[in-house]
């Protein structure tokens, strides 16, 4: 964050809003309040993030489009509220707002905007996670619910974000596997080891935003993911390998399976086969660390990925890019990132034969976010995309993006 002489400075010149009346005391009342609930065992936070982006060039309708996203974050602790050692509640309550550049028509099939695809691309503005938590020892957990996965992609260092915080398209905010929707209803069990943490998903392989998914699981397959995160240290570097297998025995594509994913609506009757496997490694190696702010720092990170591309629309990914924190600048944060996502050569043919095209599609992004005052966030984002409908020309899209968070 500023520092307070930095504000007062700035704030003697006569911005406002550095002044330390509105930068510190404005949301004193507030995280008061957070405190003494955090001491009854009730973690109540959240914000809202406002975006303005628009097409400047390519295919579409051009102009800006100004829309944003409300969380509030829950979380009980089991061991202060009913003496339960171990249990505890989350629960994530989000609501889109706006408008946004994801249905522009430049002929993208990967969101550009992650925060306001979803929950809005799965039918509904309005979206609850909850989820239920048993910790057995500090190495091991077991969490039943639904979950929301841009909360998970959230939690990468490098990489990830969920579009509130870091990248803004979706393959790198949350990059899309074809395998696991952005909502699922399952189980998770973590067991945490001296070489790795293990990672055992079984969920629906549908969008768990459908109710009736909650209320008849598994009625179209299981699917199981198994991922093991290694930390590595490099000439005294942090750095993380993933690796993670699925499988699924859901018949045929399914737009509920993918929501991420805005493909021609023939799609749905071109894969087919039953069962499906999906593999990824991915990494996230620091290259600097801050001395005086643990887990800051930059560094590179990559994903390689592959599936059997039949049921899953998507046949290999590969992304690469740069980011983390500024030197000198602890709060920042920036990245520049570069994809390329290939689509199964099944769903192309299927396409063709109808009289649909579909290319691949490859998407560079740059951003920077950074603190204005005291839990307020502002920052820029340029993304070029090359998008998977056949002849739409090259787009670029701008935005800003500004967030107050408690």
């Amino acid at each position: 964050m500023i520092g307070r002489s930095a504000r007062a400075a700035v704030c003697a010149a006569g911005a406002a809003w550095a002044c330390p009346a509105l930068a510190d005391d404005w949301a004193a009342p507030i995280v008061g309040a957070q405190n003494t609930l955090a001491n009854l065992g009730i973690n109540l936070g959240g914000g809202v993030t406002e975006f303005g982006q628009g097409l400047g060039a390519g295919d579409g309708e051009y102009g800006w489009q100004f829309g944003g996203k409300a969380d509030v974050l829950l979380g009980l602790d089991g061991s202060k509220l009913l003496q339960w050692p171990g249990f505890s509640v989350s629960a994530h309550l989000e609501q889109d707002f706006g408008r946004n550049t994801n249905t522009q028509g430049d002929g993208s099939t990967i969101p550009v905007n992650t925060s306001l695809a979803f929950p809005t691309l799965g039918g509904t503005t309005t979206d609850l996670s909850l989820s239920f938590t048993q910790k057995f020892s500090n190495a091991f957990s077991v969490s039943l619910g639904k979950f929301n996965m841009l909360d998970a992609a959230a939690k990468t260092p490098l990489m990830g974000g969920g579009g509130e915080t870091t990248f803004w398209n979706t393959a790198f905010a949350a990059p899309v596997s074809g395998v696991t929707p952005p909502y699922i209803f399952g189980a998770i069990a973590t067991l945490k080891t001296a070489p790795a943490t293990f990672t055992l998903m079984i969920y629906d392989p549908r969008n768990a935003q459908s109710l009736d998914v909650i209320a008849h699981p598994f009625e179209d397959g299981t699917t199981t993911s198994l991922s093991a995160t290694v930390p590595l240290t490099l000439f005294g570097l942090t750095g993380y390998h993933t690796l993670r297998g699925v499988y699924s025995t859901a018949e045929g594509f399914n737009f509920d399976q993918a929501p991420q994913l805005l493909l021609p609506p023939e799609s749905r009757g071109v894969l087919t086969r039953q069962g499906y496997y999906y593999g990824s490694y991915s990494l996230q190696q620091f290259l600097w660390q801050d001395p005086d702010h643990p887990g800051g720092g930059w560094g590179l990170f990559g994903q390689v990925s592959a599936s059997d591309a039949n049921p899953n629309p998507i046949g290999d990914v590969v992304i690469v890019g740069i980011g983390g924190t500024t030197p000198g600048r602890a709060d920042d944060r920036w990245g520049v990132a570069w994809s390329d996502y290939l689509f199964s050569p099944d769903l192309k043919n299927g396409l063709a034969q109808v009289g649909q095209g579909l290319n691949d599609e490859r998407v560079l992004e740059a951003y920077y976010d950074m603190p204005v005052v005291d839990h307020i966030r502002f920052g820029p984002d340029a993304q070029v995309i090359w998008p998977g409908t056949p002849g739409r020309s090259t787009a670029l899209f701008l935005g800003v993006r500004g967030r107050v968070a408690f």
